[in-house]
């Protein structure tokens, strides 16, 4: 037994020395150093513990004293120092070879986290950048414990710093709850805040409540959840601010929409570009409820705004989005938006409904980089699919100043009767201040602003009676950067395009072309373009170019030209009748020039357009239709270049002849300056009696005409120019026949002419003609008239005033043999230019009713000049010697 007692006893004691020897080696030094190595390999930094106790009660408990984790090499300050922890073990957990932490107890931890300017942390290399299921929190006490803890941040490269104070508002079991208060500086603006963090490490989750802060002068409260134990980080806010300044953070900055050239890199469509804006958010899932009285972004303010939105699956789905823009010192404008956004294959996809009012787009899509977009009000019905935008009963204004550009529309897709998809937009604008309207299907809207991708536009714009029908595609079509296809083109009148496409386009009667367009650059070419103009026929090529100095180009011929369709040039009314094709306008004209009796009328010509703009144009016409003018052909090239035109050749076929001209005019001065040089040569006299309307003498007459003149003139119209007009014009015609009733009436020498067509005799020679006009400021003076033939010679004086348009002239037959009857009184023509009155000065012949016959004949002109009869036909007037000597002078 003693023997037993003995063992027992001596075994006692061995345990009793070895817990002795035990006891006394964990509480050495060399235990704390080895903690301190151990800790230090798990943590790749070097650990230090300044003391360390061990309570050997129940519970067992350590106590570590002066810890301190050493920072990154690149910083000075400890990483982490702690004044103690203390570390409760369960006793029976260890018997049975678990540990079991029961309490742990933190007192006045300092933890220091650094980001420098490079994005570089001093934590970078104590975070596993691939996380395992294995990794987590192998040890959770029952109780944890932190006693007045503080938090340092500091990041230099985002200008951060924040000094945080946290303890545990009691003692934690299976969450860490922390009371956080902090304070710092975000860039400029002070911070503070306060709320209670809790912490499931084990989940790798927690939650911010009863979260308070003060940034600047906002207030922000709320909370906040986070949870990073999914597979996809999830984040729930519920936030109240009234305002947050995003633009001092350095977020959502405004890009410019060129951020890259062409050369550097390839111009990415829109929707790639906000795709990839947005495709951050496909890595988290979010639940938002945010409601701020001011958010500051990208220059500008949104005032009222509540988002409630959820994050999922990479989709982004609004269910309210309200807000108010402020820009600058402007009234508010509203935004309400629902609807759904995601990235898929990087390419965003979207179905939204807004109701704004005036939301300028380029500041609200600043971040995105898509440059000048405008404004936007009304009702959007959109979806977003492979790049296109597509619309359901959706109703806007539009705006885009920078553009000189204005619409109100309503748009609509179309799927039924049309290739792919097209948006139907119907409505009215203004483009550059000049109003039209449209109805248009065009494709789906690859890239607003893209330069080179092209979408299908057909339909029709119409600006007041100008109607414009395209089937091609455009490029930025609100921008109007690039359109091609087959145009259709008819309005009143080209110069009302004068002023849309700084152009000076001619006044001209109703028009109607079609051909093949293409623009882009600033030029616009028309190819194989067909139509006409009044009642005449155009064909040919047209290129323009735009700018600061347009220019137009143009090739163009015509089969048939009527020669009236060229009078609204000169400010005239065309020709009148059921056959004739006159705009409203240039229909108010003609009644105009009626009322007043003007044949020259004072409307006041585009100088500014001529000033502004540079033309080449080469015209041919077949076939030149005139009444009482027998005009064959015409042809000329005229080039204007700053403001000077000159038309060199200009030439006409007339009566078998030609007419030449070289004509110069100066736009550059405050009233148009012209000269103009004629030459007539080989013009048939036979040809023009039979284009005045009388066949029968034209038949038996005989005689070319040739010619020359120079004019030179100023003025703003038409008026102006004919009442300053300088210049003189002769014509002649040197031997001939003429039939003998327009002889014998010449002289008023009816009774011969009467005799004549009883014998047969239908033909008398011409010996020559000689006409001379001299103008002088806006008076015409019949210089010379002189006429012989082999049975009188006639002669005419007078003058015209076309300022007044009034004309008195005379003309007077002498016959060289004796005849039955004679009555060789003068014939006086007076009045004004549009009705002439042709008066016989003796009452005998004006009563036999010669007058009708007259004025069958004799052209209105000039002005009457007291006349003396001279005495016997063969002495009267200069004689065809002298007469041609002066027209060949």
């Amino acid at each position: 037994m003693n023997k037993v007692a003995r063992r027992i006893a001596m075994t006692m004691g061995t345990v009793a020395l070895l817990l002795a020897a035990a006891v006394l080696l964990l509480e050495s030094a060399w235990f704390r150093g080895w903690l301190a190595d151990q800790a230090s390999t798990q943590l790749g930094r070097e650990v230090t513990i300044g003391d360390h106790a061990i309570d050997w009660g129940l519970p067992l408990t350590l106590r570590l004293d002066e810890v301190e984790v050493a920072n990154a090499p690149w910083a000075d300050d400890p990483m982490a120092r702690l004044d103690e922890l203390t570390v409760t073990l369960d006793v029976g957990a260890l018997l049975q070879r678990r540990i079991e932490l029961e309490r742990v107890g933190v007192r006045r931890p300092q933890l220091l986290l650094l980001r420098r300017e490079d994005g570089s942390t001093n934590i970078d290399d104590l975070v596993d950048e691939e996380p395992t299921e294995e990794q987590g929190i192998p040890l959770w006490p029952e109780t944890f414990v932190v006693d007045r803890g503080r938090l340092v941040y500091r990041d230099a490269g985002r200008d951060i710093e924040l000094d945080v104070a946290f303890e545990t508002p009691g003692e934690s079991g299976d969450e860490l709850s922390l009371d956080v208060r902090g304070e710092g500086q975000v860039q400029d603006d002070p911070v503070q805040f306060q709320g209670r963090l809790h912490l499931e490490l084990e989940e790798r989750r927690g939650v911010v409540e009863a979260f308070q802060g003060q940034i600047g002068d906002s207030h922000l409260e709320g909370r906040l959840a986070l949870d990073l134990g999914r597979d996809t980080p999830w984040l729930a806010a519920e936030l109240e601010a009234d305002a947050l300044d995003l633009d001092r953070w350095g977020l959502l900055e405004a890009r410019e929409g060129e951020a890259t050239s062409p050369q550097d890199e390839p111009r990415q469509e829109w929707d790639r570009r906000a795709a990839r804006v947005l495709e951050a958010l496909t890595a988290y899932e979010a639940d938002l409820d945010l409601t701020l009285g001011r958010l500051h972004y990208a220059g500008q303010t949104l005032h009222d705004l509540a988002v409630s939105a959820t994050l999922e699956d990479g989709r982004l789905s609004i269910a309210r989005l309200q807000a108010m823009q402020q820009l600058d010192e402007e009234t508010p404008r509203s935004l309400d938006v629902q609807g759904w956004l995601e990235v898929e294959e990087q390419r965003l996809l979207a179905d939204l409904q807004a109701r704004l009012e005036r939301i300028d787009l380029t500041a609200a899509l600043a971040p995105f980089g898509l440059g000048q977009l405008g404004t936007l009000d009304g009702e959007l019905n959109t979806r977003v699919v492979d790049g296109g935008l597509l619309f359901e009963n959706t109703a806007l204004d539009y705006r885009a100043p920078h553009w000189g550009l204005a619409l109100s529309f309503s748009a609509d897709t179309r799927t039924e009767g049309v290739e792919g998809q097209r948006v139907h937009l119907v409505g009215e604008g203004s483009y550059e201040q000049e109003p039209f309207a449209f109805d248009l299907l065009i494709g789906p809207l690859l890239d607003l602003t893209d330069s080179e991708t092209p979408y299908p536009v057909s339909g029709e714009l119409a600006s007041g009676d100008t109607r414009l029908w395209i089937d091609g595609s455009a490029v930025q079509p609100f921008a109007l950067e690039a359109v091609e296809g087959r145009v259709r083109l008819e309005g009143p009148s080209p110069a009302e395009l004068t002023e849309l496409t700084g152009i000076a386009l001619p006044e001209l009667p109703p028009y109607r072309v079609s051909g093949y367009l293409r623009y882009r650059d600033d030029l616009l070419n028309i190819d194989d373009l067909e139509g006409g103009f009044g009642d005449s026929d155009v064909a040919g090529d047209v290129r323009m170019r735009f700018g600061d100095r347009p220019k137009l180009w143009s090739t163009l011929e015509s089969q048939r030209l009527e020669a009236d369709d060229l009078l609204p040039l000169f400010g005239m009314s065309p020709g009148t009748g059921p056959d004739e094709t006159e705009s409203a306008e240039q229909q108010q004209w003609e009644a105009e020039e009626r009322r007043t009796g003007k044949l020259f009328p004072d409307r006041e010509w585009n100088l500014e357009a001529l000033r502004n703009t540079d033309i080449v144009l080469d015209y041919e016409a077949a076939d030149v239709q005139a009444e009482h003018v027998p005009f064959e052909d015409l042809t000329l090239a005229l080039e204007l270049e700053q403001g000077v035109m000159t038309v060199d050749p200009l030439q006409v076929g007339l009566g078998g002849g030609r007419v030449r001209a070289a004509w110069v005019m100066d736009a550059r001065q405050a009233g148009l300056e012209g000269d103009l040089q004629l030459a007539l040569d080989q013009v048939n006299l036979s040809a023009l009696l039979d284009e005045a309307g009388l066949p029968e003498v034209a038949r038996d007459t005989l005689g070319v005409i040739g010619g020359r003149g120079g004019l030179r003139y100023h003025g703003r119209s038409m008026h102006e120019v004919m009442a300053g007009l300088d210049g003189e014009l002769e014509l002649a015609m040197s031997q001939g026949w003429l039939d003998i009733i327009a002889a014998e009436l010449l002289p008023l020498n009816v009774a011969n002419a009467l005799v004549a067509a009883l014998t047969g005799e239908d033909q008398v020679q011409l010996e020559c003609t000689y006409v001379r006009f001299v103008a002088d400021d806006g008076l015409a003076d019949l210089e010379n008239f002189f006429m012989a033939t082999e049975i009188a010679h006639f002669e005419g004086a007078g003058a015209i005033n076309l300022a007044t348009e009034r004309m008195d002239m005379a003309f007077q037959g002498h016959n060289l043999d004796p005849t039955l009857f004679t009555g060789n009184s003068p014939v006086e023509l007076k009045g004004t230019l549009r009705d002439p009155e042709v008066n016989v000065i003796t009452e005998e012949l004006m009563a036999r009713g010669a007058l009708s016959l007259l004025g069958a004949i004799v052209a209105p002109p000039l002005a009457i000049l007291p006349w003396v009869d001279p005495g016997g036909g063969e002495q009267v007037g200069m004689g065809c010697e002298r007469a041609l000597s002066a027209f060949e002078e």
